[in-house]
């Protein structure tokens, strides 16, 4: 029979840790600069990633669906490292100040474009709804921003806009860097909070009961 204690305890484990994923979506941008860049995504490790290689973005513009895999990430990336998924890097660095980790035409996305992340072939994250046009849309953020809340994601295959903040439309118009914005992008600031006491204690628990069996 099975212990209730330790159904409720390794339940909480897993939705609080497990379900947190290696490598999340937490920023998109559309940039003011020429050509409407810098374009692209930030995305954030959870965890240490030997291999970067399973994972892979797409792009889905205009509300046409799903693309698929269309850039392959490579090397690996240590827990709490962001990297950023450009079009290009010189206006990138001008802009944010710093060098994109990879550059891909499948990040050439407007304010109304979707963004899907996919592990081993299966999507895990996604900014927007693929099947929509976000023109008009409450996740549209054309020539702005939109940053993912501390602690969410990732979301799985379904865009959960209660985990976003926006910048609004137009509110990169006119600036020349991110950095001297009026509403800049809070880049590379996504957290994921420490788990509380009584979590830890709950944890430490189940490893008694584990041992226990």
């Amino acid at each position: 029979m099975s212990h209730p204690k330790k159904i409720v305890l390794a339940t909480l484990f897993s939705t609080t840790f497990a379900s947190q994923g290696s490598l999340i979506i937490t920023g998109v941008y559309d940039g003011p600069l020429s050509g409407g860049t810098p374009k692209g995504i930030e995305l954030f490790a959870t965890a240490d990633i030997a291999d970067l290689s399973i994972y892979a973005v797409g792009s889905a513009n205009n509300g046409g669906g799903s693309d698929g895999e269309e850039f392959t990430l490579s090397g690996s990336a240590t827990v709490g490292q962001f990297l950023y998924v450009a079009t290009e890097s010189p206006q990138f660095d001008i802009f944010f100040g710093i060098l994109p980790d990879f550059t891909s035409g499948a990040m050439s996305i407007n304010g109304d474009d979707a963004v899907e992340l996919f592990q081993n072939g299966e999507v895990i994250d996604v900014f927007g709804d693929i099947n929509t046009d976000g023109t008009g849309e409450p996740w549209d953020h054309l020539d702005g921003w939109a940053y993912r809340k501390d602690g969410t994601g990732p979301d799985g295959t379904s865009f959960n806009l209660g985990n976003w903040t926006f910048s609004g439309i137009n509110a990169f118009d006119g600036e020349t860097s991110n950095a001297s914005a009026a509403t800049p992008m809070p880049i590379g600031s996504y957290s994921v909070p420490e788990p509380s006491s009584a979590l830890l204690g709950g944890i430490a628990l189940l490893g008694l009961i584990r041992r226990r069996r």
